[in-house]
């Protein structure tokens, strides 16, 4: 082979291992898109990611607070003392007594402020009997069952509703209307060593403290001793001439009197048939072998406000006009029990649920932000609009009075401008009160601003020659100049709502603002001041984290805004 051919072949299989095939069908089309400008803002504005969370956050707020009568289990103008400084709710899920034990679905019992015999405020569940066995001397036995907790069929049979699960109802039974234990208290005062008794008395009672005198209906007597100083001083105060004890000095009385006995001993069983005659078991003649208590089991869409449902007056309505029945969670009270309640939060010192007044209390909190930024706006548009556009004398009057405002502390102004108004004003009217005042303690520095840009902006030549063409000074304010502004009064617009959900807050907090009954944030911290409560009920300060999330998420959201609204972000 020649030298010529060599070469040849040599290109030849360089250019074969060079080369690269692409099949027809592999053919790649190439689109333009083109996104508009709100487009471009919106994909600037979800790389914030803290935007974006607090986006969320105020769409969930704002959703609650639109459907505040759906979301609230509770009437929150409602009291009820014997839920004063409640708890959160405790569900639970299991049900035992002495002969039984059950997996339950989630339900909750009856609570009550107890005030303890050494004068200390603490809750306890109260045990009321929905079915009592007893079994007589003779063998014979029977149950007591109360109607609340059984249902009636339409075809006479009776079926347990509200008894635990894995209990029938016995072969011998009467249904009550209610059932009552009769327990006699003994109570003894140990004096220099010795045991007085200085108390002794029976009395019908509806309910036991579960867990303390439950021991009643298990054994049939319960003991409870105690030291407490309390205790023993209330006793040798009220109760020591029945037991011939005297003393000069409390010292004395604390050293004399060491121990207090108090024994219950359960007497007999009282219930009710319907016409309300009265029936009585003894003790004597038959014991108990077996009990249950009334649970209320936690729902989804329960029905009605208030301790009758019934009532027009109690119902919530949703998008204030359309008259709502169900609500979104709460607890069956089927027999108007005074003592059940389903606090998510709590309760404050008037028994009223906390959750529900959070809810409703967001209508003031989440909307004299807006409200109020919308007068503020106005005023500053309008001021700051006349002094840049017209400047002059009219210019220096405006911003003489912006800066005489801007130089008063907002704090004392606050106080000042709401002292000088009638302080029993309606909630509407001091809603109303408080938008003015945080509207005009915010206009004068947003004006300055204002007219500082519209001076710039009358010097550009589409305003120049606008003016030259004649048009209308309020034309060329609100089509050229005004909109040029959107992105700096959209975003300090955003910034500035915390400030009003801040100052309602806080003068609400100092008793200036909302007033009770009605609730807003910052009067709802108002119960938090007192050092026992911070101790006591902590969950009261709940208010102020609402405040917290809320004002940040709105920070968020702005600091989004400010980056999507920027023409570098947006590429």
């Amino acid at each position: 082979m020649s030298k010529e051919d060599k070469d040849r072949k040599r290109l030849n299989n360089e250019e074969q291992n060079q080369q690269v095939t692409t099949p027809s069908e592999e053919n790649v089309d190439f689109e333009e898109v083109y996104l508009s400008r709100g487009q471009l803002m919106w994909r600037a504005f979800r790389k914030n990611r803290l935007a974006m969370v607090g986006m969320w956050i105020l769409i969930v707020m704002y959703i609650a607070m639109i459907f505040a009568d759906f979301l609230a289990p509770y009437d929150p103008f409602t009291q009820n003392l014997n839920h004063s400084l409640k708890r959160p709710t405790k569900l639970l899920t299991s049900y035992n007594v002495a002969d039984l034990s059950a997996k339950m679905a989630p339900y909750v019992l009856p609570e009550d402020s107890y005030i303890d015999i050494d004068y200390t405020r603490t809750f306890k569940s109260r045990l009321f009997p929905s079915r009592i066995k007893v079994q007589y001397n003779d063998g014979r036995e029977l149950a007591i069952i109360d109607k609340s907790v059984v249902q009636i069929k339409e075809d006479g049979t009776i079926v347990p509703k509200y008894l635990p699960k894995g209990r029938v109802l016995d072969d011998k039974f009467v249904l009550a209307n209610s059932i009552k234990l009769v327990v006699r208290t003994k109570a003894y005062a140990k004096i220099d060593g010795e045991w007085k008794e200085y108390k002794d008395e029976t009395e019908d009672v509806e309910s036991l403290v579960f867990e303390v005198d439950d021991k009643v209906l298990k054994e049939g007597r319960s003991v409870l001793n105690t030291t407490s100083r309390t205790a023993r001083s209330v006793v040798a105060q009220n109760e020591g001439w029945k037991i011939g004890f005297f003393t000069t000095s409390e010292q004395e009385a604390m050293e004399r009197l060491t121990e207090i006995r108090f024994e219950k001993e359960l007497v007999g069983i009282k219930y009710y048939d319907d016409d309300f005659n009265e029936y009585m078991i003894s003790t004597d003649e038959a014991k108990v072998v077996s009990y249950d208590y009334k649970f209320y089991p936690a729902k989804w869409f329960v029905k009605g406000w208030g301790p009758d449902s019934r009532d027009p007056e109690r119902v919530g309505y949703l998008l204030w006009m359309i008259p709502l029945h169900y609500h979104l969670f709460g607890v069956d009270n089927y027999d108007n029990n005074p003592y059940v309640s389903l606090n998510i939060f709590g309760a404050d010192s008037y028994g009223r649920d906390v959750w529900s007044r959070i809810i409703f209390a967001s209508r003031v909190s989440l909307t004299i932000g807006f409200i109020g930024l919308a007068v503020t706006l106005a005023l500053s548009l309008l001021f700051g609009g006349i002094a840049g556009f017209y400047g002059g004398l009219v210019d220096e009057l405006i911003m003489r009075i912006c800066e005489i405002l801007m130089a008063i502390p907002g704090f004392y102004l606050l106080l000042l401008l709401r002292a000088v108004l009638p302080v029993d004003l309606p909630s509407t009217q001091t809603y109303m009160l408080l938008i003015f005042i945080l509207a005009f303690l915010g206009w004068p520095g947003r004006a300055r601003i204002v007219r500082g840009q519209i001076l710039a902006e009358r010097q550009r030549e589409y305003v120049e020659a606008a003016i030259a063409l004649g048009y209308p000074d309020m034309r060329i304010m609100w089509r050229h100049i005004i909109p040029n502004l959107a992105t700096y009064l959209i975003v300090s617009s955003t910034l500035s709502i915390p400030g009003y959900i801040l100052g309602e807050a806080g003068l609400s907090y100092l008793g200036l603002g909302i007033r009770e009954p009605s609730a807003s944030w910052g009067n709802m911290l108002t119960a938090a001041q007192d050092v026992y409560i911070l101790e006591n009920a902590p969950w009261l300060l709940i208010p102020g984290a609402f405040i917290f999330i809320v004002v940040l998420a709105f920070n968020f959201v702005g600091d989004g805004l400010r980056d999507a609204i920027d023409p570098r972000a947006l590429g």
